[in-house]
């Protein structure tokens, strides 16, 4: 029975050509859609499930409440991971890792720049099991000077992982031994390259970034991750985390007659990726809300496919009610004639499953570009993927199927024998309302994605106070003092082209890292605790990016105590703190700082417009590494480039020069939202292109059903623009109806996006009159396409047998 079932299928489909085309190809362009957003949205769902523990591993997060301050860091104070592992019991091992940024790693001579070091303790690796390639994860990082390096950092520095074991490498003038080679990290919120022995830092070494003081418990520089002894106890800590600060550390911090107070929280790790509410130095994060939109996209463009499918075969009720009927007088039971139905509509969505799988193949290589993922096809092959598949074919094929099946099988032979014409009942009024929730949904998508275009284009374009436009940045490399020594050589040497108009170096740069530490700053007689971001750079940094000083004045080579005696701060700075007279010699302390205020620069955007401009202190740091920033006013930049890499080679030839745009960096924190903005129009035009397909073979079957019509119309004089009027005035009510729809739930889901912008476009009423246009126009070409083939038919034709 199930084979005959799918071969009066097959002969359906071969009998209708064009209308097995549109279904299939509206299927397989929805399907195939699906499957990469399903791709995307497993592959963001599934971070640290590598680590066969990651279910009891869990991140010690920190938060300082500092007058009416409360800040989140992922970061803690030293001491912290080893009061954890002597005191709970329900810790099983307990971890700290210091990340060092970025710094310069002498291999045989020669320099590499190199970025995502870590200073971790002997316990990292058996909280999280790296696969070692080479060594023993046991010992790696018990020794002191002794580094782990990832599979590509081994192959960077060595030319092989193999060759890497056991050599010697230099960093911050200390030789360390390679003890191990490890698996490129993947699907994490920690991405190493090279791990260093914590133990360095406790033996006298001149490694940088050690903590300044391990009793500190405001000191806040390392991760601290705790392997739980069962998952079920991370109640049971956090309780205990509690009792720590209320017992402990807040009465030292009032004992050393400060204000703050300070919480510590458990985040599973698995719960990291998608959730950024921690500042974090490390992490690279996901966006939920990017998850949910599309993972909701993804069940809109099948749902789209599907509508259309039910669409074309309601439509052609008329076509297939002699065959029900006759189907039934013969003895068939309406039972029978569902699953008939449903088979015929299985088999076509297993056609579109396998011409959706070739879709994806094509389509693969830019989709990985795109979202910056490294998919294959390879996937498809195992089991979890098949049995996905296999859910979509029956999932479409139910859903798809069902309706018209009980529609269809519930014709009267009576009724139907009597006629060509299938009782219509309420089905041509479910059709309308299945192409509204089609073209519903596309509008939505369409007004989307303009939104996302306009903001995108308000922030690449905003005022960021300061000018990031022609300045070109030099990566300088770490801890060779002579290097440093010999940067103002340099700068002069690059000034005396024309070309160039400044030069600057600075410890970290708008759009980068910058240092958010805890300082005392003056208010009323007296210091008060708070949380500040500081930029570092030299006499000529301000200058460069074009910031001006509005009150007080700049740095001066000429007033020495300027070296960690003065500071200059911001606009938000003056109003945080509430100052009534002037911030002029106002006192800041910071780190190993005691500094006096000389200037107050203008509000700038040192990150992205995601955040508001948050209080900044800006320190003098002339020979702090970092980056070099050339301003350059030519219009021929491949030739002062050449020029500044000649004069570089020079200068340095042990380094290869390193250099981006400063404007291109800066709209790199963007790129997420880059990416989602071309995915978004992707699906948008997708979801377009199968509505249009539907509406082409409804609009097909709707003038076939009303041929005779058109034809008497003819005859008593009707235009052909009356009948094109006609055919086109009920889908034109449709899309109205839909942008009708569309525009308040748009408005509310984009106005929900736009606030995670400090600094956003206001949505604007020609976003959503542009997207109802296109939508009325491409429906109305589409509509036209056939209603002009309708009205240009000859009557004669249509009347022949009346």
């Amino acid at each position: 029975m199930l084979k005959n079932y799918f071969k009066i299928a097959w002969r359906n489909l071969r009998r209708n050509k064009i209308y097995s085309a549109i279904n299939i190809l509206g299927l397989a362009t929805g399907i195939s859609a699906c499957i990469l957003i399903f791709l995307f949205v497993q592959d963001e769902l599934t971070y640290e499930r590598h680590f066969s523990q990651a279910d009891r591993i869990v991140r010690v997060v920190s938060s300082i409440r500092m007058q009416e301050n409360l800040d989140k860091f992922a970061y803690t104070p030293f001491k912290l991971a080893q009061t954890i592992g002597d005191n709970y019991p329900a810790a099983e091992t307990v971890t700290k890792i210091l990340p060092i940024g970025k710094q310069t790693l002498w291999v045989a001579g020669k320099a590499f720049n190199q970025e995502n070091l870590f200073f971790a303790d002997s316990n990292f690796f058996k909280v999280f099991d790296y696969p070692f390639l080479l060594g023993n994860p046991e010992t790696a990082l018990k020794a002191p000077k002794t580094i782990v390096l990832t599979e590509d950092l081994a192959i960077k520095l060595f030319g092989s992982t193999a060759a890497a074991m056991g050599q010697m490498l230099q960093f911050s003038k200390n030789e360390h031994l390679v003890t191990g080679v490890v698996a490129n990290p993947q699907h994490s919120h920690l991405q190493p390259e090279g791990f260093l022995s914590a133990i360095t830092l406790g033996k006298g070494s001149t490694e940088i970034n050690a903590p300044t003081s391990i009793t500190n418990w405001l000191a806040l520089n390392w991760y601290t991750y705790v392997l739980l002894k069962d998952k079920n106890q991370i109640p049971a800590l956090q309780q205990q985390l509690f009792d720590l600060s209320r017992n402990t550390i807040n009465p030292w911090i009032k004992e050393n007659e400060l204000t703050a107070s300070q919480t510590f929280y458990l985040q599973p790790i698995r719960d990291i990726h998608l959730n950024p509410e921690w500042k974090d130095q490390t992490a690279t994060y996901g966006q939920k809300a990017y998850v949910y939109i599309f993972s909701f996209v993804a069940i809109f463009l099948l749902l789209i496919a599907c509508i259309n499918y039910m669409n074309l075969a309601t439509a052609r009720s008329a076509k297939r009610a002699r065959e029900v009927g006759l189907r039934k007088v013969v003895g068939a039971y309406r039972s029978q004639i569902v699953r008939q139905f449903i088979g015929e509509s299985i088999l076509i969505t297993l056609f579109a499953v396998l011409l959706a799988l070739a879709l994806v193949e094509i389509l693969l290589p830019p989709f990985n570009t795109l979202t910056n993922k490294n998919f294959s096809y390879t996937y498809f092959t195992e089991g979890s993927s098949g049995l996905v598949l296999l859910g979509i074919v029956v999932f479409v094929g139910l859903v798809a199927g069902s309706y018209p099946a009980f529609f269809l099988s519930g014709f009267k032979p009576a009724e139907v024998l009597k006629s060509d014409k299938s009782p219509q009942g309420s089905n041509a009024l479910l059709r309308k309302f299945l192409v509204v929730l089609q073209f519903t949904i596309s509008l939505i998508l369409i007004i989307g994605t303009l939104v996302v275009y306009s903001q995108m284009q308000f922030i690449k374009n905003a005022n960021l106070g300061f000018k990031k436009e022609q300045v070109f940045v030099i990566d300088i490399p770490v801890g060779d003092t002579t290097l440093i020594r010999k940067l103002p050589h340099l700068k002069q040497e690059l000034l005396n082209n024309p070309a160039v108009a400044k030069v600057a170096n600075a410890a970290n740069i708008p759009g980068g890292t910058i240092s958010d530490l805890i300082t005392l700053i003056e208010k009323d007689g007296k210091q008060e605790e708070r949380t500040s971001f500081v930029l570092a750079g030299d006499y000529d940094f301000l200058d460069l990016l074009g910031i001006s000083v509005l009150e007080g004045r700049n740095f001066s080579r000429e007033t020495p105590t300027d070296l960690k005696g003065g500071v200059l701060v911001n606009q938000a700075m003056v109003r945080k703190m509430g100052w009534q007279d002037s911030p002029i010699g106002k006192r800041i302390l910071f780190s190993d700082w005691d500094a006096k205020v000389i200037g107050v620069v203008n509000d700038f955007h040192y990150t992205s417009l995601h955040t508001t401009i948050d209080p900044l202190i800006i320190a003098l740091a002339p020979t702090s590494p970092g980056y070099l920033l050339v301003r350059v006013n030519t219009t021929n930049l491949p030739a002062t480039l050449r020029f500044v890499q000649e004069k570089w080679k020079a200068f340095d030839p042990n380094h290869p020069i390193e250099y981006f745009f400063l404007d291109e960096y800066f709209n790199q924190q963007y790129r997420t939202e880059d990416k989602m903005l071309t995915i978004f129009g992707y699906f948008a035009a997708l979801t377009i292109i199968i509505a249009c397909l539907g509406l082409f073979g409804l609009t097909s079957f709707t003038a076939e059903q009303r041929t005779r019509e058109i034809g008497i119309r003819k005859v008593l004089g009707s235009s052909v623009a009356d009948i094109m009027m006609l055919l086109s005035r009920d889908f034109a009510l449709l899309v109205i109806i839909s942008i009708a729809l569309a525009t308040p739930i748009a408005w509310y889901g984009m106005h929900r996006w736009l606030q995670d912008f400090a600094y956003r476009t206001p949505l604007s009423l020609w976003t959503f009159l542009i997207a109802g246009v296109f939508a009325m126009v491409i429906a109305m070409l589409t509509v036209s396409l056939q209603a002009a083939k309708a009205a240009t038919a000859n009557p004669i034709k249509a009347l022949r047998s009346e």
